[in-house]
């Protein structure tokens, strides 16, 4: 696990599309917006992908468990241990073992699980880090306060947009980077792999910023569902990141549409 083979672009008249805008130096704005277009059914899907749900569920879960007690027996279900809060490396690293451990109980795998499973262990190395001190290596007790800090409406938000901002864009980079690269050279739309590369930094930053509209809903839900409902199980979270697919897909064709 935790590689991905990539593959082509699809052969669909929208991904033909998006081959089209990339021969003739289209706009960043619609090759993602056109990009998001194309893997519309894919993220539709993603609901109801297993591992997806796994993901999803511990990007939702994990701050009200590190703020409960118990927070020990609940990492014993993950087949993790207090060990695991050593340093954030190993809790990533724990993580990632946990899911893959998940995977192969469950004996498949899927182009949008191993996205969502990337997305969420750079999301959580992020915005922890953020939060932990810098100068000193931090204890168990402060990784763990920084994780359930995010089970605020707030935190929560920031932390749901900083994950479909990530994961938005590596949907749409798993078959563009393969095109990217037919696009490379002399004559050609990116003259350089430096070019191409700073494409792919506007695309990821492009994500990021329509990605706001997640953060925009995403405190309410989580309030109203976790705090006050308290009827937080899958399918409450599969609503939600449904919700969140949908509201990315467009708000990334909007943002075509006022360039």
């Amino acid at each position: 696990m935790g590689h991905i083979r990539l593959g082509t672009l699809p052969r669909s008249k929208k991904w033909r599309n998006v081959v089209e805008l990339l021969d003739t130096n289209a706009p960043l704005d619609e090759v993602a917006a056109a990009a998001a277009k194309a893997s519309e059914l894919d993220l539709k899907r993603a609901s109801n992908d297993p591992v997806f749900q796994l993901v999803a569920s511990l990007l939702v879960q994990l701050p009200l468990w590190a703020r409960a007690p118990g927070f020990e027996e609940v990492l014993s279900t993950l087949n993790m241990s207090v060990e695991s809060l050593s340093s954030v490396s190993a809790f990533l690293s724990d993580i990632d073992k946990s899911i893959n451990q998940s995977i192969f109980e469950l004996g498949r795998s899927s182009d949008i699980g191993e996205l969502s499973r990337l997305a969420l262990l750079e999301t959580l190395s992020g915005e922890l880090r953020s939060c932990l001190p810098s100068l000193f290596d931090p204890t168990p007790k402060e990784i763990r306060q920084a994780l359930a800090s995010f089970s605020s409406g707030s935190n929560f938000a920031h932390l749901a947009r900083a994950f479909f901002a990530k994961l938005s864009y590596k949907s749409l980079d798993y078959y563009l980077s393969r095109e990217l690269a037919n696009h490379t050279g002399p004559s050609k739309r990116f003259s350089s792999d430096a070019a191409r590369v700073d494409f792919e930094r506007a695309l990821a930053q492009h994500t990021n910023e329509a990605s706001r509209i997640v953060e925009e809903f995403a405190g309410g839900w989580y309030g109203k569902t976790v705090w006050k409902e308290q009827k937080l199980d899958q399918a409450a979270i599969n609503k939600f990141t449904g919700y969140a697919f949908k509201k990315m897909r467009s708000e990334l064709a909007r943002r075509r549409e006022i360039a």
